[in-house]
């Protein structure tokens, strides 16, 4: 009895229209456009909050040496910094004598290259400034 209208229906269900995929598609394609963009962003962020961590790290760590010598470690050698496994960044390099050092970190890891660096300078005073440039 609704054989008839089965087999009716059927033969309209073939699928999408190429319209209905071409308007699915560029609904996807503005929705990608828009996120990729915050995504990065927020990507670098977290790589230069990565830096700053570590840089403050150092930073306390130097104020700590200064505090018990009298002198800031221009070599960087006696802090005792431990890079953290998995990082972006390279090692902090130093320089500048016992009163005026600059602790300066470039990128290793993509997509944090090494022109991506971020650094802090500490001085004897107790004043200290940083930046980035990435």
């Amino acid at each position: 009895m609704f054989g008839w209208l089965c087999r009716r229906n059927a033969s309209r269900e073939r699928g999408f229209t190429l319209i209905e995929l071409v308007v699915v598609l560029a609904i996807l394609g503005i929705l990608i456009a828009l996120a990729v963009p915050r995504y990065l962003a927020a990507r670098k962020k977290a790589y230069k909050a990565e830096a700053d961590n570590i840089l403050q790290e150092a930073k306390i760590l130097e104020w700590a040496y200064y505090q018990q010598y009298n002198t800031l470690d221009s070599a960087g050698t006696q802090i005792g910094l431990a890079m953290p496994g998995g990082s972006h960044w390279a090692s902090p390099s130093y320089s500048g004598n016992s009163q005026l050092i600059t602790v300066l970190m470039s990128g290793k890891l993509s997509p944090i290259v090494g022109t991506d660096s971020v650094w802090i300078t500490l001085s004897g005073d107790g004043s200290s400034s940083g930046g980035s440039t990435f």
